[in-house]
């Protein structure tokens, strides 16, 4: 197989799983499956891509040549899913329209950047430095970036970031969030602020991570590992990097967790917040794929499946309660 065509099929393929992941149903099996195959650093080169050329296509939304193909891509999909085995999913909320009309658009890629990178509630954005590292905020989130001769340093003011580092030894890319410094070469790994600390998570590469308080600490992490600096104890632990990260395709996962949990994470994502009425509510746990951003969707999925009830107060705020 010639190069040309191998990179054919990597296009194909990061088509494919842009438009899943971008239908109205989305399940575990498929959060998970999009993880494995993006574990390829040349799928993930190629899966940017299509988000790149996707963003700047936006403006070309109503073209009729782009209309026809998104629905071509939406029938092919469909009839794969037919064939495929369903997982466990829940539907919400209304997703983006399927991206493979992006394919037939020579765009450029994203220009560089000012040298801080931000993102209001519920915004997620992704930016490209100019050495080809790539920066993914998530909702309410705050980067500033400074590269030197020997240093390619980021500090997470707030928030959470995925981070697509190239590499080059001679310039190690280091993050700064709080007390805690995430130095890599050439990796992707997820970090969140915690307090005056973070979470760190490694999607592939290697990281070494170090955390500067009282009884300074570093933790060397490989792909599937997380740490919390800002724990009692901060210990290095498995993770489920697929549900953990598929916030960076709009998602968010849970399995079995609580519903107290999985509101706080739902709640960074809007100005209206959901609130529990009281501790019984906490008990309740809950599994399913979720739309980011899509608070009453979210609501509505917990209503139906859950013993729960909600109720909108006059400024806003959404309350959950236990049913009858």
């Amino acid at each position: 197989m010639t190069i040309e065509a191998e990179a054919d099929i990597r296009r194909k393929e990061a088509v494919e799983w842009f438009t899943r992941l971008n239908q109205r149903k989305v399940t575990t099996a498929d959060v998970r499956g999009f993880s494995a195959w993006r574990r390829d650093p040349a799928n993930a080169h190629a899966f940017q891509k299509i988000e790149a050329m996707w963003d700047a296509a936006g403006a070309l939304a109503g073209n009729p040549e782009l209309a026809a193909l998104t629905a071509e891509a939406r029938r092919g999909t469909e009839a794969r899913e037919k064939r495929r085995p369903s997982g466990r999913l829940v539907s919400l909320g209304v997703a983006g329209a399927a991206a493979v009309a992006v394919c037939a658009f020579s765009l450029a890629w994203l220009q560089q950047r000012p040298a801080t990178y931000a993102t209001a509630v519920g915004e997620q954005r992704t930016v490209q430095l100019h050495d080809g590292s790539r920066i993914t905020l998530d909702t309410n989130t705050r980067v500033a970036v400074r590269y030197t001769r020997d240093r390619r340093a980021v500090t997470l003011t707030s928030g959470q970031a995925m981070f697509d580092v190239e590499g080059d030894a001679a310039r190690p890319f280091v993050v700064a969030a709080g007390d805690t410094r995430v130095t890599a070469l050439g990796t992707r790994f997820d970090v969140r602020r915690s307090g005056a600390g973070a979470r760190v998570i490694l999607v592939d590469g290697r990281v070494a991570v170090r955390h500067d308080m009282d009884r300074p600490a570093q933790w060397s992490l490989t792909p599937g590992q997380q740490v919390v600096t800002s724990a009692r104890q901060p210990q290095v632990m498995t993770t489920d990097v697929a549900a953990a990260t598929s916030w960076t395709v709009g998602r968010l996962t849970f399995e079995n967790t609580p519903v107290s949990v999985a509101v706080a994470e739902v709640n960074r994502y809007s100005r209206e917040p959901i609130e529990l009425q009281d501790a019984r509510v906490s008990e309740i746990r809950v599994s399913g794929v979720f739309n980011a951003g899509d608070i009453d969707g979210f609501v509505a999925a917990l209503t139906d499946l859950y013993p729960l009830q909600a109720a909108r107060t006059e400024d806003g705020r959404i309350v959950l309660s236990r049913g009858a």
